[in-house]
């Protein structure tokens, strides 16, 4: 349906640093299944050579020998290393066999650790040739073969997305090489990117995917693929929570590598270790492929520019805009739209272009931005960064806490999008990243939220939404028309499922933390996409402890005496 046009318009940081990996990866495996009750009537499916069932479908990777190969695994350098990240420096112990349905527990290094540190190009070039030396797939393998992005055609990825659906993955040294080969097209992408619409055609926005592959052949039955004369944004929040996001974000690599112009990405908070290795993505891939893999998609979600700005006119970013400066924080700030922390300087686009992107936000890096007003560009790309892939619009002025994480992410009041889009002379703002009950909603007279996961976590009961924007003469505004969309059957597989793989085959990243989950509504983890808010009185006590410890800090976050 066609949108309305609101009334204003005519109708801790640093170049991926070592993460506190212990900190990081609550026990979330079997306390997370229970809760997320798989869609009822899945489609009966089957790998190639595995007997139809309506079980959860085995998963076989083309490729034939032994599992492990290809890029080595990334391990930190020393003892000393590990224990500043906090983990101990213990040998690997064999894991027993897991007994759920088609997680593979495979122990492939010792101590394996994320890739931490940046890739030179002599290391992409070594990576590429490991991959390049790997086993072909099996003799029996009937998907498409990839030798370049020349060979990536419509032919190529309508038999890619004919074995995905069949549970049958890219054989390991063709995915190696896709991911390499997309990294090195993003590094020559701009931070923001500039989208054009065809004249008398469409551009397609696609909001959180969150590894839901049938809901996203869906979307792409309703949309059409992207092409030369349909280019699509996806973005951000293509993996993580959905337990297809290998299937999901080789997929949408594929597009981009055959139409590079065409198809634009831009990175949302769960393209981030931190969540990746939370939510379920690091542990699909290390149960579908290997860790090497998941350093290569890790390098590649780095290089993923923040923002894409159509026509001049309407920017597209994952989750919000610049948060306050200077960065304040308010002990004992409230949810009430009048309890606010007053807009004072806002960036700029320009500001915004000049990021450097290629950063990881460490648990720590959140309540470590809070400060005064700082000229060091370190801190302030840390600062845009998280407040780009996290931050929420809110109904009262000005800016307030977030119902995410906890100090330094805020949300924005409908005066900052007014006046940021004044001060960059635009018609509108689009982003993502909330769900929202009919898969998009105006949040501000000028904000709108796009949300392309229907039926979010299988307990959403919301619709997904796609946008199509058209231009009907140069310098014209932009119509916006959304599509909603029903969720549709998927196999008999829950949320979260691949991260047994992480939770048994690599201990050294997890830690037990008891929380109480308040509602559906409420994530226990911190990074809830549902609206909502979680109570004082849900937390646990140790809970309401740390929240009392904020009346120790004064309005920048510095220790009162």
């Amino acid at each position: 349906m066609a949108m309305p046009k609101p009334a204003t318009r005519r109708d801790h940081c640093c170049r991926a640093t070592p993460l506190a990996l212990a900190a990081l990866l609550p026990y979330a495996g079997n306390s997370l299944m229970p809760a997320f009750a798989p869609t009822s009537q899945p489609p009966r499916m089957h790998a190639t050579g595995v007997a139809s069932s309506t079980a959860a479908p085995a998963i076989v990777v083309a490729a034939a020998g032994a599992a492990r190969g290809g890029v080595a695994q990334s391990l930190l350098a020393s003892g000393g290393v590990a224990a500043a990240v906090g983990i101990a420096a213990t040998r690997w112990r064999q894991p027993q066999r897991s007994q759920r349905g088609s997680v593979t527990v495979k122990a492939e290094a010792d101590l394996w650790q994320p890739r931490l540190e940046d890739w030179s190009a002599g290391e992409l070039k070594a990576a590429r040739d490991r991959a390049a030396s790997m086993q072909g797939p099996a003799a029996d393998y009937k998907g498409p073969r990839y030798e370049g992005p020349a060979s990536v055609t419509a032919e190529f990825i309508n038999s890619l997305i004919s074995i995905q659906e069949q549970g049958v993955l890219m054989p390991k040294r063709d995915a190696y090489l896709m991911v390499l080969d997309v990294i090195s097209s993003l590094r020559k992408e701009s931070t923001v990117g500039d989208v054009s619409i065809p004249q008398g055609k469409h551009l397609t926005i696609v909001g959180d995917l969150h590894g839901q592959y049938w809901d996203f052949m869906n979307l792409l039955k309703l949309a059409g693929r992207p092409s030369s004369d349909a280019p699509f944004v996806f973005n951000g929040d293509f993996v993580d929570r959905g337990s297809w996001s290998v299937e999901v974000i080789m997929t949408i690599f594929a597009f981009k590598l055959k139409d590079p112009a065409h198809v634009f990405l831009n990175r949302g908070n769960h393209e981030m270790l931190e969540t990746n290795i939370l939510y379920g993505f690091c542990g699909e891939v290390g149960s579908k492929y290997d860790m090497g893999l998941f350093d290569l998609f890790s390098e590649a979600f780095r290089n993923l520019p923040l923002c894409h700005l159509v026509e001049k006119k309407i920017l597209v970013l994952h989750g919000g805009l610049p948060g306050p400066d200077p960065r304040i924080w308010m002990p004992g700030q409230t949810h009430d739209p009048t309890d606010a922390i007053p807009m004072m300087r806002l960036a700029d686009l320009d500001e915004i272009r000049k990021v450097d992107r290629y950063i990881e936000v460490t648990p720590d890096a959140y309540p470590s931005s809070i400060g005064p007003s700082s000229d060091e560009k370190d801190v302030n790309d840390k600062r845009t960064l998280i407040d780009i892939l996290w931050s929420d619009p809110r109904g009262g002025d000005g800016y307030g806490p977030s119902y995410r994480k906890g100090k330094g992410v805020y949300m924005f009041g409908p005066d900052v999008t007014k006046a940021f889009i004044t001060k960059n002379n635009l018609q509108c703002i689009i982003r993502s990243h909330e769900v929202k009950s009919a898969g998009f909603r105006w949040d501000h007279p000028q904000l709108l939220t796009v949300f392309s996961a229907p039926n979010y976590l299988d307990t959403g009961n919301n619709k997904g939404a796609f946008l199509k924007l058209t231009q009907l003469s140069a310098g014209s505004d932009i119509d916006i028309e959304t599509v909603c969309y029903d969720a549709v059957p998927h196999p008999d597989l829950p949320p979260m499922h691949w991260q047994e793989h992480v939770m048994t085959n690599y201990p050294q990243l997890t830690q037990i933390m008891k929380k109480k989950v308040g509602s559906l509504g409420f994530d226990e983890f911190g990074d809830s996409d549902f609206e909502g808010l979680m109570n004082f009185d849900e937390w646990e006590p140790a809970e309401a402890d740390a929240f009392q410890e904020a009346f120790k800090f004064d309005r920048y976050g510095r220790e009162l005496a």
